[in-house]
């Protein structure tokens, strides 16, 4: 460690100043990620959820024709998506990326071909994925 008053007080105080600013705008880069992420959940789960109320309307054999896909999170920049479905891979899930609305990238965890069976494991999804898990449905 240098004995140097200017050399303690101006070069090496800089370094930590800039790590501080760095870790505060990493910080904050993620805060926003996750709002834009929860806005595009906000966006998105309307149009599934009266989707998912016309199919309960329909009869029960005539839902198995449709797809169903847990969503877990939904994306505008593919290599988040990508990256996102890794994660979820990494967590024994399918983790497939579907296109959505608007150019949107959906990050699948599971697939169905009956609608009951998607409605009746969202709740362990939204348990152990993330709480804002939902059901699509491709028409």
């Amino acid at each position: 460690m240098p004995s140097c008053k200017f050399i303690k007080t101006k070069i090496l105080s800089k370094k930590v100043d800039t790590l501080s600013v760095f870790s505060d705008t990493l910080a904050h880069q993620e805060q926003l990620d996750t709002a834009l992420q929860q806005e595009t959940m906000d966006y998105l789960q309307p149009e599934s959820q009266a989707a998912v109320s016309a199919a309960l309307d329909q009869p029960a054999s005539s839902l198995t024709n449709a797809q169903f896909f847990m969503i877990v999170g939904c994306f505008t920049v593919p290599e988040n998506a990508t990256r996102y479905a890794e994660k979820i891979r990494g967590m024994g899930y399918e983790g497939d990326i579907i296109p959505g609305y608007d150019g949107y990238q959906m990050v699948t965890a599971r697939s169905y071909g009956n609608f009951r069976t998607s409605i009746s494991e969202i709740d362990q999804f939204r348990t152990d994925v993330t709480p804002n898990a939902w059901v699509f449905v491709r028409k």
